[in-house]
């Protein structure tokens, strides 16, 4: 895992921990990153998210019938998605996309920081 992405990643899993996390908030974890440390939040919310679902600690996916549902798209397909979504509200989705769950793998990862 980037180096840089670690806290990023533990801040995204404890918001995780009681609930589903809106796509705003990875967004958000991003924007307060790049305002202290510079870069294009974009490109860090699209690592944060690549990371996240390639080391399989949280999934992206729908609220449906079942609640949680996570697509089936591979990690390419689905940081695709989101960018063209997050393009579609000019990184302001409010509310409006997908949700983030934390998986029993991301559970795990972070107990081990604790």
């Amino acid at each position: 895992m980037r180096e840089y992405l670690v806290p990023l990643v533990k801040e995204m899993l404890i918001e995780g921990e009681d609930d589903w996390v809106m796509v705003d908030f990875l967004i958000g974890v991003a924007e307060e990153f790049t305002n202290s440390h510079g870069g294009d939040f974009k490109d860090v919310s699209l690592d944060l998210l690549r990371e996240l679902l390639r080391e399989e600690l949280m999934e992206i996916g729908d609220l449906g019938e079942t609640g949680f549902e996570a697509w089936p798209h591979n990690v390419n397909e689905s940081v695709a998605r989101f960018k063209e979504g997050c393009d579609s509200y000019d990184w302001e989705p409010m509310g409006a996309l997908w949700w983030l769950a934390n998986t029993e793998k991301g559970e795990q990862w972070l107990e081990s920081t604790r």
